[in-house]
């Protein structure tokens, strides 16, 4: 089966998958190797040529151009990675480079086996540790980590430890992965006691979800994927997982007809607010009308009804009668009245946590039948058990925070398997969950993982999740389902970012209001 079988096979959910890049956890990785290998007799040291060959053209293209003379270090494990590494060697030095190698032994695997034999009429190579050893890595202006491949599982220790730290020291160096940063999980970025901090990673035929997630990100750099003649192959059980790019985005937009009105681009409800979080139930209501829906109707308690029209005069209100500062079960109906007369629904921006609201959240979603985004308080006053009995088509956004009380796993348990984490909660509760955070991370009920490719660190600012729900929220309105709806949202809410800093802005002085013309100027990127 190739990808594109694969992505005929999932779920009629109008992504289109071959738009979208997909990443390959280890086994998948694994498998596709054995395949190009025994069914279609693509020997093992031709791969590694390849590899070695799309590193060794990365050098060139960005150091060795401009410096031939840097000394080079290539660092190679026991195994295939390894081997990687010591055809890249040998690849360097035919081509006139001051090259050396620091190795761990004689390699375990036949492939490796040779190509280390082979440079042994080609260079020098020592063994780690050793004294020799720690001075060539002292003084290389350039390391080639190809210590441990994409099969690594246990934590990094003794001396490897202590040479992957020694690599670290220096500093100066530009350190280049092979496939995968030695010591980051290749699967979901976790740093296994240690890890290689790389400035280039090169994945080859496929990317590898750990390279695309922090902390691994971190110490992968700038990744570049190589073709080196493994043909796609994915098998049934390999674990669903993209990247999101700007052509699957732009062809999620919702179409603008010229002869459309308001009535044609959605009427989204915002059911948010409180008195003294009133600015939340504003930053949601106009991301909805900034990102094109047609009408807002903000939903708010009495005390807010009149002070949010001053804010935001093209936001339409409604409250019950009363100056209520809060909602409570006895509104539900009042709202379900009103949801019945529009496309979609946002809840939870600035709630409060009021006992009473937790009421009126719970008995609220019970009875939803629209199209729902639930984020911040909303999320804060449901449980597991009321997530489940959802049964309204529903967009989860939870900062990790957010998840470790739902889910009674501690943050960092989250963080450090954010894609795994979200696979899991999304089938299990049969919503589309968006974990947030630096590139994001999107599931659906299906078992399918998404990775967000913009953004930056300005989004950590108050408002910035009010925003991406009314983003999320106003693209349900306008017909899309939820899962591109949250692709398109949080891509887009990104993107937003990332405009701005383009412009000049720097992204501590980014505020959740200034995300509104960062949306015009994402939407002018993408064509739409």
């Amino acid at each position: 089966m190739n990808e594109f079988d694969s992505a005929a096979s999932a779920p009629a959910s109008g992504i289109p998958y071959p738009l979208l890049r997909r990443l390959a956890d280890a086994q998948a990785m694994r498998e596709m190797d054995l395949r190009a290998m025994e069914h279609l007799r693509i020997s093992g040291l031709m791969l590694m040529e390849n590899a070695a060959r799309s590193v060794v053209e990365l050098l060139e293209r960005e150091i060795l151009r401009e410096r031939p003379r840097v000394r080079i270090v290539v660092c190679c494990g026991k195994g295939n990675n390894g081997g990687d590494g010591f055809a890249i060697a040998r690849q360097l030095a035919n081509r006139g480079y001051r090259v050396s190698v620091v190795d761990s032994g004689e390699a375990r695997t036949p492939d490796a086996l040779l190509n280390q034999q082979i440079w042994q009429h080609f260079g020098e190579s020592v063994s780690y540790p050793s004294p020799d050893a720690t001075r060539l890595l002292e003084k290389a202006d350039v390391i080639v980590d190809a210590i441990f491949g994409i099969g690594l599982e246990r934590e990094v220790e003794g001396a490897y430890r202590e040479w992957i730290e020694t690599i670290n020291a220096n500093r100066s160096a530009t350190r280049i992965a092979v496939d995968v940063p030695s010591g980051v999980d290749a699967d979901d970025s976790r740093i296994l006691g240690v890890a290689v901090r790389c400035d280039h990673t090169v994945c080859f035929q496929v990317g590898k979800p750990g390279c695309f997630q922090f902390p691994g990100a971190e110490y992968a750099g700038r990744v570049l994927i190589q073709d080196i003649s493994i043909p796609p192959h994915w098998s049934e059980e390999a674990s669903r997982t993209w990247r999101l790019t700007k052509a699957c985005i732009r062809s999620l937009l919702p179409s603008s007809p010229r002869d459309g009105h308001k009535g044609s681009f959605g009427h989204l409800l915002s059911i948010c607010g409180s008195a003294g979080m009133g600015g939340a139930a504003v930053l949601a209501s106009l991301a909805a009308l900034r990102n094109g829906t047609g009408l807002v109707t903000a939903g708010v308690p009495g005390v807010l009804r009149d002070r949010l029209l001053a804010q935001a005069p093209e936001i339409m209100t409604l409250s019950p009668p009363g100056s209520l500062e809060h909602w409570s079960r006895e509104h539900v109906p009042f709202l379900l009245e009103e949801a019945v007369q529009r496309d979609a629904i946002v809840l939870g921006c600035g709630l409060g946590r009021h006992p009473e609201t937790q009421e009126f959240v719970r008995a609220l979603v019970d009875e939803l039948s629209n199209p729902l985004v639930i984020d911040a308080d909303g999320l804060n006053l449901l449980d597991p058990e009321s997530i489940s009995r959802i049964e309204a088509p529903t967009v989860l956004t939870p900062h990790p925070m957010e998840l470790s009380r739902l889910t009674g796993l501690g943050v960092p348990e989250i963080q450090s398997a954010r894609i795994a984490t979200v696979r899991k909660y999304a089938q299990e509760w049969g919503v589309v969950l968006v974990l947030k955070g630096a590139l994001t991370v999107i599931g659906s009920p299906e078992g399918e993982v998404f990775l967000n490719s913009t953004g930056n660190v300005g989004l950590a600012t108050a408002g910035s999740g009010d925003v991406l729900s009314g983003v999320i929220g106003g693209f349900l309105a306008q017909g899309l389902n939820p899962l591109s709806a949250a692709l398109a949202g949080v891509y887009l809410h990104g993107s937003a970012a990332d405009c701005l800093v383009r412009e000049g802005l720097a992204p501590s002085n980014l505020t959740a209001s200034e995300l509104f013309r960062g949306l015009g100027l994402a939407r002018l990127r993408l064509g739409g």
